[in-house]
């Protein structure tokens, strides 16, 4: 299905019933990226899970005209109304999706029941991220007919096993080779940030939360997010020992876990 207003056009895709979860996939992949996760921890839950792709990214046209992150936001505000309505939802991001629910968040708090953030991104200046070193990784040994794709998930992964291959390409690789490059090379470069950065932790967040992050997250760091710990009022941070940005496919069965014990 898809949402239309005279700024965007946005792909998205309802499973299951129950009260609307909504779910913010990362930069330059789609849906798939974070559904698969999801599914696997809330699929005999009573959740409405709503997957969209994110303008210039999977089945999401880039827009036609230019537009940054604060567009974004609003447009996705504009999506919220026209799908979810009124009543009040939870939000899951991962990485720069988390990026964007905390946007909600901050702008809509008092319909929010519950938050997650996957690997969230906080700051989108990436030379201001506290970065963890690199440490020696677990690597499993198996046979791969594509070694390009296996390189590109090898140079990601914390735990490099069969299993989480197969997740790669099925999740990650799969949105990375579609959606529009010419666009997301663009925002990136002159709109990935909001112009209200610095206040999105002014008010405390109110609502359960549950902050899962990865303690080999090279690409986006955990303690710029653990930095503002305090503000989450009713929260649990778990930070995950053997993992890195992509945890879901570094430590499945324990973000799997977690994500079913927050939301039974």
């Amino acid at each position: 299905m898809y949402y239309s207003n005279e700024d965007v056009k946005i792909y998205y895709n309802i499973t299951g019933e129950g009260e609307p979860l909504l779910i913010i996939h990362g930069f330059a992949i789609d849906h798939r990226g974070i559904k698969g996760i999801v599914e696997e921890s809330l699929q005999s839950s009573m959740y409405k899970r709503i997957y969209i792709d994110l303008p210039g990214m999977g089945k999401s046209p880039a827009p036609s005209n230019p537009v940054n992150a604060n567009g974004l936001l609003n447009n996705l505000l504009k999506f919220i109304d026209a799908v979810i309505g009124k009543e009040t939802f939870s939000v899951l991001g991962y990485s720069y999706g988390g990026y964007l629910a905390l946007g909600i968040v901050k702008l809509i708090s008092e319909r929010i029941k519950k938050l997650v953030l996957l690997a969230p991104v906080i700051k989108t200046a990436s030379e201001q991220r506290k970065l963890p070193k690199i440490i020696e990784r677990k690597v499993e040994i198996f046979e791969v007919e594509e070694e390009s794709l296996f390189k590109q998930y090898k140079a990601s992964a914390v735990n490099v096993t069969k299993n989480g291959y197969e997740h790669y390409i099925r999740e990650i690789s799969s949105g990375l080779s579609v959606g529009d490059r010419v666009f997301q090379k663009t925002f990136q470069k002159t709109g990935y940030a909001f112009d209200f950065e610095k206040s999105l932790f002014v008010n405390p967040i109110v609502c359960d939360s549950l902050i899962l992050l990865g303690k080999q997250d090279v690409v986006v760091g955990y303690e710029d997010t653990l930095e503002h710990q305090h503000q989450f009022l009713n929260s649990e941070f778990i930070l995950i020992e053997n993992a890195g940005h992509n945890l879901q496919l570094d430590e499945r069965q324990k973000v799997i876990a977690e994500i079913q014990h927050f939301f039974s």
